[in-house]
């Protein structure tokens, strides 16, 4: 009996790890400083897990963008989650300096809407980051299962 509990876990577990799921983030960011043209941020995204530190999902993107609206695509990739997961729980760790004084403030977004194991998960993420840090639970403005086409009101 044990021995067949063995093979249905070996079988759980490799069926998850082998497949490859993708991930894309549409993402707009809005930067509202009347006395400033330009501004730098830095976003990845990573995978929070409850017994680890979290998996990268993208590599970090730096750009230095103008002020006002800026549009951007991030993507990446996941090979299957902790076991009994009940899904991939995207973060993005943001620094940048988009404050009224001008020093570099870190934000942590935690998106509210898990992407299933085993399948393309495509969030629309739009946000104001001007004079905003700390950590928030946000809901992605748009979201596609298993779906890559352009959001509508991107970019």
């Amino acid at each position: 009996m044990r021995g067949i509990y063995c093979l249905l876990l070996l079988i759980v577990f490799f069926s998850t790890v082998q497949s490859w799921d993708h991930f894309q983030f549409d993402i707009t960011f809005f930067c509202e400083l009347s006395d400033r043209t330009k501004y730098n941020v830095k976003i990845e995204w990573w995978e929070k897990d409850t017994m680890s530190a979290g998996q990268l999902l993208t590599k970090p993107f730096l750009t230095q963008p103008n002020t006002g609206r800026y549009s951007f695509t991030m993507a990446g990739a996941m090979n299957g989650d902790e076991i009994f997961s009940a899904g991939y729980k995207p973060v993005a760790y943001i620094s940048h300096d988009c404050t009224s004084d001008k020093k570099r403030v870190d934000l942590v977004l935690l998106l509210t809407r898990l992407c299933e194991i085993g399948h393309t998960c495509h969030y629309r993420i739009i946000k104001d980051i001007t004079n905003t840090w700390g950590r928030e639970d946000l809901a992605p403005t748009d979201f596609h299962h298993d779906n890559m086409d352009q959001f509508p009101d991107y970019p």
